[in-house]
């Protein structure tokens, strides 16, 4: 399949846009699974890439992580899914 985005530059575009936001949490490019390609996902019109960003358990999330998902046709974050599952978008609010 061809990709407009390499793992490396997805990986970027996700980083950009966490510190862009300010949001916490670091992307462990040593873990296999950290960085990954789908040919669909959801709502989004394409194949993405999901960036899992691990973050410090607290009391009100289930898990210890969030997942940044980036459209490989756009380039860009579509939005964030959050330790709980739930989609938000900094960029939009």
């Amino acid at each position: 399949m061809n990709t407009h985005l390499t793992r490396d530059s997805a990986l970027r575009v996700a980083d950009n846009y966490k510190n862009k936001y300010n949001l916490s949490g670091n992307i462990l490019e040593e873990i296999e699974h950290t960085i990954t390609f789908h040919d669909e996902f959801d709502s989004v019109n394409g194949p993405v890439w999901l960036i899992i960003v691990k973050i410090k358990p607290h009391e009100l999330c289930v898990e210890n992580e969030y997942t940044i998902v980036v459209s490989d046709k756009e380039e860009v974050v579509k939005y964030i899914i959050d330790p709980n599952g739930h989609c938000f978008c900094p960029h939009l609010e």
